[in-house]
Protein backbone atom coordinates (compact mmCIF):
# COMPACT_ATOMS: atom_id res chain seq x y z
CA UNK A 1 0.00 0.00 0.00
CA UNK A 2 2.79 2.44 0.94
CA UNK A 3 4.70 1.34 -2.64
CA UNK A 4 1.53 2.39 -4.17
CA UNK A 5 0.78 5.82 -2.95
CA UNK A 6 4.84 6.40 -3.49
CA UNK A 7 4.27 5.93 -7.15
CA UNK A 8 0.90 7.20 -7.50
CA UNK A 9 2.70 10.91 -5.82
CA UNK A 10 5.22 10.69 -8.12
CA UNK A 11 3.18 10.30 -10.77
CA UNK A 12 1.45 13.15 -9.78
CA UNK A 13 4.88 15.67 -9.69
CA UNK A 14 6.11 14.55 -13.05
CA UNK A 15 2.50 15.16 -14.64
CA UNK A 16 2.83 18.49 -12.96
CA UNK A 17 6.04 19.07 -14.04
CA UNK A 18 5.77 18.07 -17.34
CA UNK A 19 2.60 20.59 -17.56
CA UNK A 20 4.51 23.33 -15.98
CA UNK A 21 7.19 23.08 -18.60
CA UNK A 22 4.68 23.45 -22.06
CA UNK A 23 2.81 26.14 -20.30
CA UNK A 24 6.08 28.03 -19.85
CA UNK A 25 7.19 26.83 -23.42
CA UNK A 26 4.22 28.24 -25.12
CA UNK A 27 4.52 31.60 -23.38
CA UNK A 28 8.06 31.80 -24.58
CA UNK A 29 7.18 31.21 -27.88
CA UNK A 30 4.56 33.95 -27.84
CA UNK A 31 7.12 36.58 -26.15
CA UNK A 32 9.79 36.74 -28.97
CA UNK A 33 7.07 36.59 -31.75
CA UNK A 34 7.36 40.11 -33.14
CA UNK A 35 4.51 42.68 -34.47
CA UNK A 36 5.62 42.92 -38.24
CA UNK A 37 4.92 46.62 -38.54
CA UNK A 38 6.70 47.49 -35.50
CA UNK A 39 9.76 45.47 -35.75
CA UNK A 40 9.90 47.02 -39.53
CA UNK A 41 8.05 50.29 -39.45
CA UNK A 42 10.53 51.40 -42.67
CA UNK A 43 8.86 48.32 -44.73
CA UNK A 44 5.29 48.93 -43.63
CA UNK A 45 3.14 49.49 -46.20
CA UNK A 46 2.46 52.71 -44.67
CA UNK A 47 6.22 54.12 -44.63
CA UNK A 48 5.92 53.20 -48.20
CA UNK A 49 2.88 55.09 -49.29
CA UNK A 50 4.47 58.48 -46.86
CA UNK A 51 8.00 58.37 -49.16
CA UNK A 52 5.61 58.15 -52.06
CA UNK A 53 3.89 61.32 -51.32
CA UNK A 54 7.11 63.06 -50.53
CA UNK A 55 8.32 62.29 -53.72
CA UNK A 56 5.48 63.46 -55.41
CA UNK A 57 5.45 66.81 -53.42
CA UNK A 58 9.16 67.76 -54.48
CA UNK A 59 8.40 66.84 -58.12
CA UNK A 60 5.44 69.39 -58.32
CA UNK A 61 6.80 71.90 -56.37
CA UNK A 62 9.76 71.96 -58.84
CA UNK A 63 7.07 71.70 -61.65
CA UNK A 64 5.69 74.38 -60.36
CA UNK A 65 8.68 76.86 -60.06
CA UNK A 66 6.59 79.86 -61.35
CA UNK A 67 3.56 79.61 -58.85
CA UNK A 68 3.65 81.43 -55.58
CA UNK A 69 1.83 83.56 -52.78
CA UNK A 70 3.82 86.17 -51.96
CA UNK A 71 6.33 86.50 -55.29
CA UNK A 72 9.31 88.96 -54.34
CA UNK A 73 11.00 89.84 -57.59
CA UNK A 74 9.18 89.23 -60.63
CA UNK A 75 11.88 90.03 -63.13
CA UNK A 76 13.78 87.68 -62.28
CA UNK A 77 11.26 84.90 -61.81
CA UNK A 78 10.70 85.93 -65.69
CA UNK A 79 14.15 85.06 -66.19
CA UNK A 80 13.92 81.12 -65.39
CA UNK A 81 13.61 79.25 -68.64
CA UNK A 82 10.91 77.15 -66.28
CA UNK A 83 8.19 80.22 -67.07
CA UNK A 84 8.19 80.58 -70.86
CA UNK A 85 5.28 79.25 -72.79
CA UNK A 86 6.50 76.96 -75.33
CA UNK A 87 5.23 77.42 -78.44
CA UNK A 88 3.51 80.79 -77.61
CA UNK A 89 3.98 84.04 -79.41
CA UNK A 90 2.42 87.29 -78.01
CA UNK A 91 -0.47 87.56 -80.47
CA UNK A 92 -1.87 84.41 -79.65
CA UNK A 93 -2.19 85.41 -75.89
CA UNK A 94 -5.86 85.84 -75.68
CA UNK A 95 -6.85 88.85 -73.72
CA UNK A 96 -8.88 88.71 -70.61
CA UNK A 97 -11.27 90.82 -68.08
CA UNK A 98 -9.23 91.46 -65.20
CA UNK A 99 -11.39 94.16 -63.95
CA UNK A 100 -11.84 93.26 -60.20
CA UNK A 101 -10.26 90.56 -60.09
CA UNK A 102 -5.89 92.22 -60.76
CA UNK A 103 -4.99 95.10 -58.88
CA UNK A 104 -1.78 97.03 -60.38
CA UNK A 105 -0.25 99.28 -58.22
CA UNK A 106 2.64 101.59 -58.26
CA UNK A 107 4.46 102.93 -54.84
CA UNK A 108 7.84 105.13 -54.24
CA UNK A 109 9.79 105.30 -51.47
CA UNK A 110 10.83 108.22 -50.56
CA UNK A 111 7.46 110.86 -52.46
CA UNK A 112 10.18 113.63 -52.35
CA UNK A 113 13.23 113.99 -53.52
CA UNK A 114 15.51 116.57 -54.23
CA UNK A 115 16.82 117.01 -57.75
CA UNK A 116 18.88 114.25 -59.30
CA UNK A 117 17.77 111.95 -56.64
CA UNK A 118 16.96 108.34 -56.49
CA UNK A 119 13.74 106.64 -55.84
CA UNK A 120 12.79 103.11 -55.36
CA UNK A 121 9.81 102.16 -57.28
CA UNK A 122 8.04 99.06 -56.50
CA UNK A 123 4.99 97.40 -58.78
CA UNK A 124 2.40 95.73 -57.22
CA UNK A 125 0.51 92.70 -59.11
CA UNK A 126 -2.64 91.46 -56.66
CA UNK A 127 -5.05 88.55 -57.12
CA UNK A 128 -8.18 89.82 -55.58
CA UNK A 129 -9.74 86.39 -55.83
CA UNK A 130 -9.87 83.31 -54.05
CA UNK A 131 -8.83 81.37 -57.03
CA UNK A 132 -5.22 80.39 -58.79
CA UNK A 133 -4.22 83.15 -61.38
CA UNK A 134 -1.87 83.25 -64.12
CA UNK A 135 -0.44 86.33 -65.73
CA UNK A 136 1.45 86.61 -68.91
CA UNK A 137 4.37 88.82 -69.97
CA UNK A 138 6.13 89.35 -73.02
CA UNK A 139 10.03 88.53 -73.24
CA UNK A 140 12.10 89.76 -75.16
CA UNK A 141 14.94 88.47 -74.61
CA UNK A 142 14.23 89.40 -70.88
CA UNK A 143 11.27 91.02 -68.86
CA UNK A 144 11.89 94.97 -69.36
CA UNK A 145 9.93 97.43 -66.79
CA UNK A 146 10.38 100.98 -68.55
CA UNK A 147 9.99 104.27 -66.98
CA UNK A 148 8.19 107.61 -68.63
CA UNK A 149 8.39 110.65 -66.60
CA UNK A 150 5.91 113.20 -67.29
CA UNK A 151 6.05 116.68 -66.19
CA UNK A 152 2.69 118.82 -64.80
CA UNK A 153 1.82 119.94 -68.39
CA UNK A 154 1.66 115.74 -69.39
CA UNK A 155 4.61 116.35 -71.48
CA UNK A 156 7.48 113.65 -71.05
CA UNK A 157 10.41 115.19 -68.73
CA UNK A 158 12.92 112.31 -69.51
CA UNK A 159 12.86 112.53 -73.32
CA UNK A 160 15.35 114.45 -75.06
CA UNK A 161 15.07 117.20 -77.17
CA UNK A 162 14.38 116.61 -80.91
CA UNK A 163 14.94 113.76 -82.85
CA UNK A 164 17.39 111.72 -82.41
CA UNK A 165 21.14 111.40 -83.98
CA UNK A 166 21.99 109.18 -86.82
CA UNK A 167 24.76 106.76 -84.75
CA UNK A 168 28.67 107.21 -85.34
CA UNK A 169 29.79 105.77 -88.39
CA UNK A 170 29.87 101.80 -88.10
CA UNK A 171 27.70 101.58 -85.03
CA UNK A 172 24.31 99.71 -85.50
CA UNK A 173 21.94 97.91 -83.61
CA UNK A 174 21.41 94.10 -83.31
CA UNK A 175 18.89 92.25 -84.52
CA UNK A 176 15.12 92.20 -82.44
CA UNK A 177 15.33 89.53 -80.18
CA UNK A 178 12.73 86.48 -80.79
CA UNK A 179 9.60 87.36 -78.83
CA UNK A 180 8.05 84.85 -76.37
CA UNK A 181 6.16 84.76 -73.52
CA UNK A 182 6.52 84.12 -69.62
CA UNK A 183 3.81 83.42 -67.45
CA UNK A 184 3.58 82.80 -63.12
CA UNK A 185 0.80 81.97 -61.27
CA UNK A 186 -0.23 83.39 -58.30
CA UNK A 187 -1.96 82.02 -55.39
CA UNK A 188 -5.51 83.13 -54.10
CA UNK A 189 -5.22 86.40 -52.72
CA UNK A 190 -1.66 86.46 -54.12
CA UNK A 191 0.82 89.09 -55.25
CA UNK A 192 4.01 89.54 -56.44
CA UNK A 193 6.19 92.61 -56.91
CA UNK A 194 8.99 93.98 -58.87
CA UNK A 195 11.63 97.00 -58.06
CA UNK A 196 12.31 99.34 -60.42
CA UNK A 197 14.99 102.79 -59.97
CA UNK A 198 13.94 106.06 -61.09
CA UNK A 199 16.56 108.73 -60.88
CA UNK A 200 15.36 112.64 -60.74
CA UNK A 201 17.18 113.43 -64.15
CA UNK A 202 16.88 115.00 -67.42
CA UNK A 203 18.31 112.61 -70.20
CA UNK A 204 20.33 113.38 -73.94
CA UNK A 205 20.94 111.01 -76.25
CA UNK A 206 23.69 108.78 -76.05
CA UNK A 207 24.84 107.43 -79.71
CA UNK A 208 27.92 105.98 -78.80
CA UNK A 209 25.49 102.96 -77.08
CA UNK A 210 23.56 102.29 -79.82
CA UNK A 211 26.28 99.33 -80.60
CA UNK A 212 25.23 96.93 -78.16
CA UNK A 213 22.28 98.20 -77.21
CA UNK A 214 18.36 96.56 -77.17
CA UNK A 215 16.53 98.16 -80.21
CA UNK A 216 13.39 97.43 -77.79
CA UNK A 217 14.46 99.25 -75.70
CA UNK A 218 14.61 102.50 -77.85
CA UNK A 219 17.49 104.82 -78.70
CA UNK A 220 19.94 104.82 -75.97
CA UNK A 221 19.73 107.86 -73.52
CA UNK A 222 21.69 108.66 -70.68
CA UNK A 223 21.29 111.65 -67.63
CA UNK A 224 21.94 114.76 -68.62
CA UNK A 225 21.55 116.47 -65.07
CA UNK A 226 18.97 116.92 -62.41
CA UNK A 227 15.46 117.51 -63.33
CA UNK A 228 13.62 120.89 -62.12
CA UNK A 229 11.55 121.31 -59.58
CA UNK A 230 8.16 119.85 -59.41
CA UNK A 231 5.92 117.23 -59.19
CA UNK A 232 6.27 114.64 -61.70
CA UNK A 233 3.86 111.39 -62.74
CA UNK A 234 5.76 108.29 -63.22
CA UNK A 235 4.93 105.56 -65.39
CA UNK A 236 6.16 102.18 -65.43
CA UNK A 237 5.78 100.39 -68.58
CA UNK A 238 5.80 96.72 -67.45
CA UNK A 239 5.57 93.91 -70.10
CA UNK A 240 2.70 92.09 -68.65
CA UNK A 241 0.33 90.69 -71.50
CA UNK A 242 -3.07 89.31 -71.83
CA UNK A 243 -5.47 92.22 -70.09
CA UNK A 244 -8.01 94.25 -71.62
CA UNK A 245 -6.98 98.12 -70.97
CA UNK A 246 -7.69 101.51 -72.41
CA UNK A 247 -5.52 103.55 -74.51
CA UNK A 248 -3.44 104.77 -71.31
CA UNK A 249 -2.68 101.30 -70.03
CA UNK A 250 -4.39 101.24 -66.89
CA UNK A 251 -3.66 97.96 -66.02
CA UNK A 252 0.04 97.21 -67.32
CA UNK A 253 1.19 100.49 -66.76
CA UNK A 254 0.85 102.12 -63.45
CA UNK A 255 1.45 105.69 -62.29
CA UNK A 256 2.75 107.18 -58.98
CA UNK A 257 3.61 110.87 -58.33
CA UNK A 258 7.10 111.82 -57.17
CA UNK A 259 8.04 115.63 -55.81
CA UNK A 260 11.19 116.47 -56.77
CA UNK A 261 12.78 120.25 -54.99
CA UNK A 262 13.20 118.62 -51.74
Amino acid sequence: MHRLTTATASSLLLALAALAMGCGGAEKKDSVTPNASEAEPGTSELGSDDEDAGASELKTAKKDACVGFEINNLEDLLAKSDCEVPNMKPDQVQNQDMKGKLEVTLAASPTKVAPGGKVDLVVTMANKTNAPMTLQFLIDPLARFETETYDAKKKRADMPPGTPPPPPKGHSAPPPAEKKVGKVTLAPNGSVHVHVPWDANKMKWAPEKVRGSAVERGYPRVPAGPLAKGTYTIKVITPLIGVFEGADREVSAPTVNVEVGR
